[in-house]
């Protein structure tokens, strides 16, 4: 059996430490100074981040996982109905800070 890389499948866009840069950055917002107490609340929005996406990660037998594309796991969509925006082009957090 051959094995290839799926012509649709998406890069990653973060790497973890990105994530959390990112994350303390929209903790901290406005602010210029990241704290210790900023990064420490990014630090538990990032658990939380775990927690959720445990409920939607699959296993198979040969100890791969995989998470199916779903709704519970679309932020952005979910992200553009909170904020009331009818287009589907793509939101960034830059935008959700103004």
């Amino acid at each position: 059996m051959t094995y290839q890389l799926s012509p649709e499948a998406k890069a990653f866009s973060y790497t973890r430490e990105e994530l959390f840069e990112c994350i303390t950055k929209i903790v901290a917002h406005p602010h210029t100074a990241i704290t210790k107490h900023d990064q420490s609340r990014a630090l538990a929005i990032m658990l939380v981040f775990e927690d959720y996406f445990s409920n939607f990660t699959e296993s198979d037998n040969n100890g791969s996982h995989y998470v199916y594309e779903r709704d519970e796991l679309d932020f952005q969509d979910f992200v553009r109905f909170k904020l009331d925006i009818d287009d589907h082009d793509a939101v960034n957090v830059d935008e959700v800070l103004k």
